[in-house]
């Protein structure tokens, strides 16, 4: 469970993890949203790959990323219930991006 948590350890891979949730996209695509260098995003994704949190398909060049269906989409929803019912920091600012932002400061 500790590497389940581990692997959430850096703020490119929650926006990755959040910008996934919006819709699946290539590394190129990520990267552009993100304002990050496509190797840095690359290797992000590589990370929440080997723990199974995303999973790729290709698309004749492209590899597309979507975040995993069966267990991750469902505990994002139950995450966000989380911090609308207990997180005061969370309740204070409209979105999970700046609650992260203000704990990791």
């Amino acid at each position: 469970m500790k590497v389940f948590f581990e692997t959430l350890g850096t703020k490119l891979k929650i926006d990755l993890i959040l910008k996934l949730k919006e819709k699946p996209s290539s590394v190129s695509e990520l990267s552009k949203k993100l304002n990050q260098e496509r190797s840095k995003v690359s290797h992000a994704l590589i990370s929440l790959l080997e723990c199974s949190f995303i999973s790729v398909k290709k698309e004749g060049k492209k590899r597309i990323y979507s975040l995993n269906e069966d267990t991750i989409l469902p505990l994002l929803k139950l995450v966000e219930k989380h911090v609308k019912k207990y997180c005061k920091v969370c309740k204070k600012n409209k979105t999970e991006g700046e609650c992260y932002e203000r704990k990791n400061k």
